[in-house]
């Protein structure tokens, strides 16, 4: 039987290491965050320290990629961002507020649509089956610097105050645009900021073009086609003298943290190599994030990757 909502501290992994071996190699997974099976009967909670759990399903369905830029979430983050990029708008944090609201879902922590909000996406669903039972082992230097751990004991409460504010024009060309939460072609998540190791190399560009007639088409277009059938995936030379693909995508990617020698003083090297912290006793935890003190909203007028 697959893992309920409240048995967090139950629920194990199905995961072989043929299959984990293919999954990294298909998604580029960097080695040195050491991707890992759990061991036999190891439940996903209590974590390991220093790791951090991640689900296959939200990286094959929600277009996830190392190093991450928000919630680790099925709906919502990943395509909220991409959505915006394909309008060459930034991702706006307080927008993303405004149509999710940050709940609990039993053990775990997920994000729902806000109650008398539309939709800024076609896709209403509000599960993915077959995803608690699939996952390994990361190094948590992958997730944002500025993330915080929540537990089941914490007091919390997201609600937006009354003078909350927000770009409504960003959220209505969202509503008016919507397109389909799936999982996109490599294409769609480079241009659309998400992914940051290109197959192709850097100094290919990458183009979605109509089938019919080669006709190239605009991100925001290409993401609303009902099948990806009718799409060719093609690619264009830079020029001389232009800057390469990866060098006009890397300065968007959220940094992941290094790695600090084991003869460095212990506090720093705890600080650096791990941000999940030990529970309070009883706690039967999961993973949500917040911004920290730091507003993300500061960086953004450098377009740098968010938390939510």
């Amino acid at each position: 039987m697959a893992p309920g909502k409240d048995n967090l501290s139950e629920s194990m992994g199905i995961l072989t290491q043929r299959q984990l071996d293919k999954f990294v190699r298909d998604y580029r997974i960097p080695l040195d965050l050491h991707p890992t099976l759990p061991s036999k009967d190891e439940t996903i909670y209590p974590y390991r320290q220093g790791k951090f759990p991640f689900y296959t399903r939200v990286y094959n369905f929600a277009n996830y990629r190392v190093p991450f830029s928000s919630q680790v979430n099925p709906f919502g983050p990943s395509h909220f961002e991409i959505s915006c990029r394909a309008q060459d708008r930034r991702p706006d944090l307080n927008v993303f507020r405004y149509f999710y609201e940050f709940i609990t879902a039993g053990d775990w922590f997920t994000f729902a649509h806000t109650k008398g909000i539309p939709y800024p996406s076609s896709d209403e669903r509000s599960s993915l089956k077959n995803w608690k039972d699939n996952f390994f082992w990361l190094d948590d230097r992958c997730l944002p610097e500025d993330m915080r751990w929540r537990f089941k004991d914490q007091s919390m409460s997201f609600d937006l105050a009354e003078d909350f504010v927000f770009d409504k024009d960003l959220a209505r060309v969202l509503i008016e645009h919507k397109s389909l939460i799936r999982p996109l072609h490599e294409h769609f998540l480079l241009l659309g900021r998400i992914c940051f190791s290109w197959s192709q190399g850097d100094r290919d560009w990458p183009v979605i073009r109509r089938k019919c007639d080669r006709v190239i088409m605009s991100l925001w277009d290409a993401l609303k086609v009902p099948s990806f059938d009718v799409l060719d995936f093609d690619l264009d030379d830079q020029g001389e003298g232009e800057v390469s693909l990866m060098k006009q995508v890397a300065p968007l990617a959220q940094e992941i943290r290094p790695v600090i020698p084991s003869d460095s003083p212990k506090p720093a090297a705890v600080e650096a190599t791990s941000s999940i912290p030990t529970p309070t006793k009883g706690a039967a935890g999961s993973s949500g994030s917040q911004a920290g003190k730091k507003s993300i909203l500061d960086d953004v007028d450098s377009d740098r990757r968010y938390a939510v």
